[in-house]
């Protein structure tokens, strides 16, 4: 859903410079270990609630002190490095779903408070956001998939994946039996576990507009 605008430094970079001129001797490679570990085991816990939150059990992890004024160096070089914005065809491409009835929903192992309030400075309404922490897992783990066929009340095959990566969207989706969309904005790629593939959110209501869903 999103694009990121990202400087030409490295973010891990950029976050581990700030800690290295606190006095910390931390590099590149531990803050993007530790920042993984954060979104993937803390996040879905029930920690790491809001962007400080987050940096905070970083900064805990690292065994350095979480001192308010270091995170609000992290989270402001955060904000700085990665300016979210949504693709253009996500506004109309939800509102056209929403009006035909078509139920949405985003499924990330991203926490939400990285995208949601995005998604309400667009006026995006999304029936159901499933992150790591409502499934209690991860992608590829099949729980999260089927976590929304349970909130829907669907069974896989009323249900179509959307997603731009093969392993962690397409994959395990198709082995639930959902219809599977590869997004290829930039590059075609190869994917045989795909039922179709497109290069934007548009060529997904040209699929239904064809009921190819049926």
């Amino acid at each position: 859903l999103m694009t990121s605008e990202k400087g030409l430094e490295s973010k891990d970079e950029a976050l581990s410079l700030i800690l290295r001129e606190a006095g910390h001797e931390v590099y590149y490679q531990e803050v993007w270990s530790t920042r993984q570990f954060v979104a993937f085991l803390d996040y879905p816990r029930g920690r790491a609630n809001t962007t400080r939150e987050y940096y905070a059990r970083v900064l805990e992890r690292l065994e350095i002190s979480p001192d308010a004024e270091l995170i609000d160096k992290l989270v402001n070089k955060d904000a700085e490095i990665e300016k979210n914005l949504l693709y253009q065809d996500v506004p109309p491409t939800v509102s056209w779903l929403k009006a035909h009835g078509i139920r949405t929903a985003i499924v990330t192992t991203m926490a939400s408070w990285r995208f949601v309030p995005l998604l309400k400075q667009n006026n995006v309404e999304i029936d159901f956001i499933c992150t790591a922490r409502e499934a209690d897992a991860v992608k590829p783990n099949p729980k999260i998939y089927s976590a929304v066929l349970d909130k829907f009340g669907v069974r896989a095959c009323e249900a179509a994946m959307v997603g731009d990566d093969p392993k962690t969207d397409i994959v395990p989706a198709k082995k639930l039996g959902i219809k599977t969309v590869l997004l290829c904005r930039e590059e075609k790629r190869e994917c045989v576990e795909a039922d179709w593939v497109i290069s934007s959110l548009t060529q997904l209501l040209d699929l239904i507009k064809e009921s190819k869903f049926s």
